[in-house]
């Protein structure tokens, strides 16, 4: 720093008079400390196409309609089953209707909240997250894929003109689709985060 000042200083001699007090006016105008200049974080919106179903993971979350119109809804299936003792292996009594998705939450007796599904082999056996102890004929939920959601299942219509954010208080994938309407832009967010 010194140097450069040093080197503004020769140059301010080297001028005549007018041009000597341009310099200093300069030199004092680079001493000045720059202000910081504050970063705006923004979101980019998400997009559902027209005839088009978006799996958004599991909840809770916030979801708020930007243009367009969508049809919201969770993927939830059930199911029966037990681990022999504290396993990652849960062996369901049947194959399910709506198979679970992996990295879902699973709930049920002796299943710490937060736990997920790591694997499913399509038929009886789930594979979670941590070892637990899940007593025989423990009822089972899970968040499944919205893909494998019957088209029966109901749907909250959400559209632009409601206006404000939609706070989805469930553990259950949350599902949007598109259908028969012109699309959806949406932004997410996590629970309360803005």
């Amino acid at each position: 720093m010194k140097e450069f000042i040093e080197k503004l200083r020769k140059l301010a001699e080297n001028l005549s008079s007018v041009g000597k007090a341009r310099a200093a006016a300069l030199a004092f105008a680079l001493l000045l400390p720059i202000g910081a200049h504050a970063q705006t974080v923004t979101q980019q919106p998400q997009f559902v196409a027209p005839n088009a179903v978006l799996d958004l993971g599991p909840g809770p979350m916030e979801l708020r309609a930007v243009s367009g119109n969508g049809q919201l809804f969770t993927g939830l299936g059930t199911g029966v089953g037990s681990t022999s003792g504290s396993s990652t292996t849960l062996t369901l009594t049947g194959t399910p209707a709506i198979p679970p998705r992996v990295g879902a939450v699973i709930q049920g007796t002796g299943i710490v909240a937060g736990t997920t599904v790591a694997a499913f082999n399509g038929t009886t056996t789930i594979t979670l997250s941590a070892a637990m102890t899940v007593p025989a004929s423990t009822a089972l939920t899970w968040g499944a894929a919205c893909a494998s959601m019957p088209t029966t299942v109901g749907k909250a219509e959400i559209q632009t003109a409601v206006g404000g954010d939609l706070p989805l208080f469930t553990l259950a994938n949350v599902c949007l689709s598109a259908t028969n309407s012109p699309g959806l832009q949406f932004l997410q967010f996590a629970l309360g985060a803005h």
